[in-house]
């Protein structure tokens, strides 16, 4: 059965935010973007965090973030690619329902060729590789948390959102 809530997670370029978008449109559930709910109530931009504060104050606000939407209901919340990497936060997923929408390095590579909005990347002088490392690093965790995973490789947001439709819908996630 679909609990409260469904949290997508995976590698960034996977299409959280724009599936999450409108799985909640099909399902007529609110939407939460957890990085746009840090950068509201920080008053600053994801890369700003980064620049200023250090990846590890952007952790600790995006875990406190995350486990308030346990007060959510009918929500699709999707999470920064990093969120697994808190053993709390992994905890606190695994016994949502959660979806990782699996997507190569190669294909996160040419989804964000052109994003400037990325830390993890800004500084990066092959991002084919970075976004390897940190697949291999994150996912582990990413299989771990998740209950259900779609390949997104490939797919369109209106195909992926069928599916996972489709999946939720014979597995009662």
């Amino acid at each position: 059965m679909i609990k409260k809530n469904i949290y997508l997670i995976g590698l960034m370029g996977a299409g959280k935010s724009t599936v999450g978008k409108l799985l909640a449109q099909k399902l007529d559930w609110h939407f939460q973007d957890l990085d746009e709910e840090i950068e509201r109530e920080s008053d600053q931009t994801i890369a700003q965090i980064f620049s200023e504060s250090g990846e590890a104050v952007f952790r600790q606000m995006e875990s406190a973030t995350l486990l308030r939407t346990e007060m959510l209901q009918n929500t699709i919340i999707a999470c920064g690619g990093g969120v697994v990497t808190s053993t709390e936060n992994l905890e606190f997923l695994k016994e949502q329902s959660t979806i990782w929408l699996v997507l190569s390095p190669e294909e996160a590579a040419a989804r964000l060729e052109y994003a400037t909005d990325r830390p993890l990347l800004s500084r990066c002088k092959d991002t084919l590789q970075k976004l390897g490392n940190i697949l291999e690093a994150r996912q582990e965790a990413y299989a771990r948390a998740s209950t259900l995973q779609i390949n997104v490789g490939e797919k369109s947001p209106d195909t992926i959102v069928d599916q996972v439709m489709k999946e939720l819908s014979i597995r009662h996630v």
